[in-house]
């Protein structure tokens, strides 16, 4: 007997707006599975709620980052399951950052097809690999976020410059990826930022302030275009976030452009990469989760930390 499924597809998210019923046809012939559809992201918590009462252990969420996000959060913050089940992460959105990391390998078909297939063979269980999220704790009584990436900085206008300019052009991901940075590294070279300053803490005090070109605090092993953080080896650092900061300025840019060719990015000059199991970070106006945007308001404090984790389907490559 297999083990229930239950199945999460957003129909907004741009990939299952392209292909509308693609899942259907795949589970003609597998039982105990409910597929949710969902048109509007507020019904995502009555759907975990329907997926906790049939018993499912194993969610697929199929949509982009900002649905696996929703996922995480409504979990975390209102969960109706006992112990809480495994997610199949397909990347069915735009950017598929999360997805890259902790999701399965292919198109979303074959990684649905992945699915089914291990599922009949046996429990999904095995391949469960636990991850630790980034939590933003903010000032107000609302409910934590969670989510895998949070940037601030210049890392918002290129998430609108690629939204508004560069994804209408209908070229391939990665390139719109790579056009985006090198436009925002451009305008890093001739010092076009923005002149709101940011404050960074952690448990030992401050870490560094000022104007900044981005920040980015993750618990990915690895973001967009495949790059990958080395953070400073300090042991009194230990901590699932990994922290990356660019300063403003010309010679940051260049050096930043240079670790584009390489895909590795360590600390060096005008830049930070070290671990951490908490950070405080003030600002004012965007910030940003999974490409999710969020306003902080003027000198507003926000706690992350990695102490919460969830479990993810990971197959053999």
């Amino acid at each position: 007997m297999t083990e229930p499924l239950a199945i999460i597809t957003n129909t907004m998210s741009t990939g299952n707006m392209q292909r509308k019923t693609w899942v259907e046809p795949l589970l003609t012939n597998e039982e105990d599975i409910a597929h949710f559809k969902v048109d509007d992201v507020a019904q995502i918590p009555k759907i975990l709620c329907h997926c906790a009462e049939l018993g499912a252990e194993t969610i697929v969420v199929n949509g982009g980052d900002g649905t696996a996000d929703l996922v995480f959060s409504s979990l975390l913050n209102h969960n109706p399951y006992k112990h809480l089940p495994t997610l199949a992460l397909l990347p069915s959105g735009k950017a598929n950052m999360t997805s890259a990391g902790w999701g399965l390998t292919g198109d979303p078909e074959d990684a649905l097809r992945a699915v089914l297939k291990y599922r009949r063979l046996g429990s999904l269980s095995p391949y469960a690999v636990e991850r630790s999220l980034v939590c933003v704790h903010r000032n107000d009584a609302r409910p934590p976020l969670y989510g895998a990436f949070f940037g601030a900085a210049e890392v918002i206008d290129g998430i609108q410059l690629c939204r508004r300019y560069i994804y209408p052009l209908k070229i391939p991901n990665s390139l719109s990826h790579i056009t985006t940075l090198a436009i925002l590294l451009w305008r890093n070279f001739f010092g076009q930022l923005g002149d709101s300053s940011i404050k960074i803490t952690d448990d030992n005090g401050l870490i560094e302030n000022g104007r900044f070109f981005a920040i980015v605090v993750t618990t990915l092993d690895k973001l967009l275009l495949g790059l990958k953080l080395k953070p400073e080896k300090i042991e009194s650092l230990p901590g699932p976030l990994t922290y990356l900061s660019l300063r403003a300025g010309a010679s940051v840019s260049l050096r930043a452009a240079s670790s584009l060719i390489t895909r590795h990015i360590g600390p060096g000059v005008g830049r930070m990469v070290r671990s951490s199991k908490r950070l405080t970070i003030k600002l004012s106006g965007a910030y940003t989760l999974d490409g999710e945007l969020y306003e902080a308001q003027s000198g507003e404090e926000l706690i992350l930390d990695g102490s919460k984790k969830l479990r993810f389907l990971q197959f053999p490559k």
